[in-house]
This record gives structure tokens, sequence and C-alpha cells, in this order.
């Protein structure tokens, strides 16, 4: 069974002195100024200015164990050869006696998210299609990029993948049903996820060839612009692998993706599979409950259309 990860207790206002005495250590310099400027379920992301080059970085400290390193190697693996820039790594601290929280320092990137920022969702049809075009054809990139076996970037040993991932997807259907017994999930997200897996071996009838590079975590909120929504960085990679490249797409769809057209995009432009829609719906709603699990907070507003989403997939092929 899957259970929810352990938080390290620091509190954000710690984190950030902290942060304070890692960057004034490793970098010998002097912190002018330091803010919080957000942060997911497992971590504090602040944005400090320094008296040296290269004057503005983020720090980010990691509250899970683990959460350091493998962030760190998928921000240097990603950035290794990619069409929009990746924040580059500066150094990564692992936590000491006397500072007892993991950091990851990079490059600051300039533009805002393409979630929070609302003005984005105003521009124009032409200014959203090229932002997607860039996107996609970025992530196109990472997934041509192969390996001879799937799995985690570090240890990828399966040589077929649902010999990684059918087993993964069983652990998230076992430990929904143990929510539901505790009140902690929603019948009617069971019962998707249980008619799903009653058609496993239909939706991922067709084998998947490659293990390509994947992001992970490719949602707007991760995605950096311009005012001109001209894309600027992508950022915050979550358990990137060697994986089926149908696995990154469902996060196009994600939050306000569906209003830069994203997904579309993707399948218009490079090949995806005849059940892809089929897939891609699978892994959507399978990787919601995995994130509710592990962090123990549960998005409705992202979860409830991953329902519906798979329900409709599923009646459109009569099962």
């Amino acid at each position: 069974m899957l259970e929810k990860r352990i938080l390290n207790p620091v509190t954000k206002e710690q984190a950030q002195q902290y942060a304070v005495a890692v960057l004034e250590n490793k970098l010998t310099c002097q912190v002018k100024n330091i803010g919080y400027v957000g942060g997911g379920s497992f971590g504090f992301v602040f944005k400090a200015d320094i008296d040296k080059a290269p004057y503005t970085v983020i720090i980010k400290a990691c509250r899970t164990e683990g959460m350091c390193k493998e962030e760190t190697a998928d921000l240097q693996r990603l950035g290794m050869d990619s069409l929009l820039p990746v924040p580059k790594v500066y150094f990564s601290f692992l936590q000491t006696a006397d500072i007892p929280v993991d950091f990851i320092c990079m490059e600051y990137v300039k533009g805002k998210d393409c979630f929070t920022n609302h003005t984005f969702l105003l521009k124009s049809k032409k200014q959203k299609q090229a932002f997607a075009e860039k996107v996609t054809a970025a992530m196109y990139h990472w997934h041509e990029q192969t390996n001879a076996k799937f799995g985690t970037l570090e240890q990828p040993k399966f040589d077929e993948w649902l010999d990684f991932y059918q087993p993964f997807a069983l652990d998230i259907l076992e430990s929904a049903r143990i929510l539901v017994k505790q009140g902690k999930l929603e019948k009617f997200v069971l019962k998707s996820m249980e008619r799903a897996w009653l058609a496993f071996d239909y939706i991922f009838s067709e084998k998947v060839e490659k293990a390509s590079l994947i992001h992970g975590d490719l949602n707007v909120m991760n995605i950096m612009a311009d005012e001109n929504l001209q894309p600027t960085a992508i950022i915050d990679p979550l358990e990137s692998k060697w994986a089926d490249r149908e696995f990154d797409l469902f996060q196009l769809r994600n939050l306000s993706g569906n209003a830069f057209n994203l997904y579309e995009t993707y399948k218009k432009n490079y090949p995806v599979s005849p059940k892809c829609d089929l897939k891609t719906s699978f892994y959507a709603l399978y990787h919601e409950v995995y994130c509710a699990i592990i962090s123990g907070n549960k998005v409705n507003v992202i979860l409830y259309p991953l329902v519906y989403r798979m329900n409709k997939e599923l009646r459109k092929v009569g099962m």
C-alpha cells in the first residue's frame, strides 16, 4: 500500500532563515533580500537577491526524504537537451544537525507561471496557439530522447512499460480502496477507478515501443512565460522517468491547460497511439489519486473532472 509521505516539520519561516544561512555559506555571499514565492505540498520556494553573480537565485526547501536528490537529477537531465530553458541547478544541500532541511538552489528565470497569471487567458487565439506550438515542441523533443529500459531516471530496469506501470497502478487502486473505507475518498471516484481497472488490458493493449524521457508534471503551473505569452522556461519536474510518452500528456489538460489548446496541439503535430485519449484519461485519474495519497491533499477541482473524463472515455468504447 502507498502511504502519505512524511513531511519535514520545518515551518516556512524557519525554512527562510535556513535558506539565508545555506546561501551565504555555499555561495560565499550576502543575502540582501529574500521572500517566499510559492510552493506545493512538499516544498517552500524562495527568491533571494545576493551581492554577487548571479545576483538573483531561487532556493527551494525540500520537505520529503529523497526529494532534493531526485528533483536535482530531474532538472539536470531535462536541461541537458531542451528546446526551452530549464533552471540550472547551482547546488543542492542535504540537511545537517544545524540546518535540518534539504535545499536546491537554482537559476532564477524571468516570467510568470501560466496558471496563476490570469491575464494570459485574455491573450489572442493566435498568441495562445503559438505558445502551444512552442511548449509541445519542447515536450516532444524530450520524448524523442529514449532509453533501452523503462523506469526511474537513475535505475531504469524494465523491458516493458507495463512491467513498471501496472503494479504501480494496482498499488494506487488498492490504496484508494482503503481511503474510501476510511472516509477520505469518495466512492464515486473509486467506482470510476474500478471500471477503468477492469478495462486495463483493453486500454493498454498497444505495446509501448520506446522508453521516452518525460517531465512528469508539465501542466500550465510549471510553464513560465513573459508578458507576450512567449514561454521562458519549464520548471518543477515531478518523478521524471523513462516512460510511455503519453504518460506525460494528461497534464496538458489539467488546470487551465485546455484554454491554451496544449493537448490537442501535441496530438495534431506528433504521433500518438489510437487509444491516446483513453490511456491519458486512465493516467490522469490514477495519478491524481496517487498525488492525493502521498501528499494527504485531495484537490477536487482537478480530481472530479478527471472522473468525468474517465467515465466518458469508457462509455465511448462501450465499457
